[in-house]
């Protein structure tokens, strides 16, 4: 009875441990079974699996405080009576449809070259033959160094005026008018000059000083004969009171149609001269 007995209990120990055992591995197979995971793909990243599905756009709304923006005010009718031409009558509304109005913002027309030419014949001649100042455009025009005839000659005559003694004996009062014909050629050469009657023996010495003084140098013209009066005059002149030298001012300048120069000497004597072109 006592082997039978310890037979079934070692038995029943053997099963049992059997039985544990196979539980055991069991368990571990199916734990291993979940923690495997798959390789990962080429780039590092995992494969997602799943459904897939779009999601709605989001709709944007305004919050709550903040009011709705107000619509554009539609432009104001214009009156159709306040449009109209003079001397036309608006048509009422809805009696039929309203005449055009007549445009406001077009330009006027301009004046043609027949307009102008009837504009200056008007007045007696064009700006440009009336005053003379227009461009030079004979002789030397363009060269560098070339000066306008007019000019030089203005503004050469209290230089080689000055130095004469003539003019501390002069008269004082009206020193001569005269008229002066300068003659250029193509390159602005000074060829001939022509002094007409009227002028006193100062004032000639004085042109012809004058004309020694600048003939050398390149002169351009609008045209090739140019005409300059002549109006010297001599006066008194109690600015200044000799302390300053024999020749103590001197000026000349040509602008538009007119040119002045003037030299005043120390013993109180003043020269002027006045040039416009004929």
């Amino acid at each position: 009875m006592e082997r039978a007995g310890a037979l079934v209990l070692a038995i029943t120990l053997s099963v049992t441990a059997h039985v544990t055992a196979a539980a055991v591995l069991t368990v571990r197979r199916a734990q291993a079974a979940v923690s495997v995971e798959p390789p990962a793909p080429v780039g590092g990243l995992k494969n997602l699996v799943g459904d897939s599905f779009e999601l709605p756009a989001p709709t944007l709304t305004p919050p709550d405080d903040v009011a709705p923006a107000a619509p554009a005010p539609a432009p104001e009718p214009t009156a159709t009576s306040a449009s109209a031409a003079p001397g036309t009558k608006a048509t009422p509304e809805g009696d039929g449809p309203s005449r055009p109005a007549s445009p406001r913002g077009r330009a006027a027309p301009t004046a043609g070259p027949t307009t102008l030419q009837a504009a200056a014949g008007a007045t007696g001649a064009s700006p440009e033959s009336a005053t003379g100042s227009g461009p030079p455009v004979y002789g030397a025009a363009g060269e560098r160094g070339a000066v306008d005839l007019a000019t030089a000659f203005t503004r050469g005559f209290p230089q080689a005026a000055s130095a004469d003694p003539a003019w501390t004996t002069a008269p004082l009062g009206a020193a001569g008018e005269v008229d002066v014909v300068l003659t250029l050629d193509e390159t602005g050469k000074l060829v001939d000059s022509q002094v007409g009657p009227g002028a006193t023996a100062p004032l000639a010495a004085g042109i012809r000083r004058t004309l020694a003084l600048v003939g050398g140098r390149a002169f351009t013209s609008r045209g090739k004969v140019t005409r300059l009066h002549l109006v010297a005059t001599v006066s008194p002149d109690t600015v200044h009171d000799g302390l300053h030298g024999d020749v103590f001012a001197i000026g000349g300048s040509y602008a538009g149609s007119e040119g002045q120069a003037f030299f005043a000497l120390a013993i109180g004597r003043r020269v002027d001269l006045r040039v416009r072109p004929r």
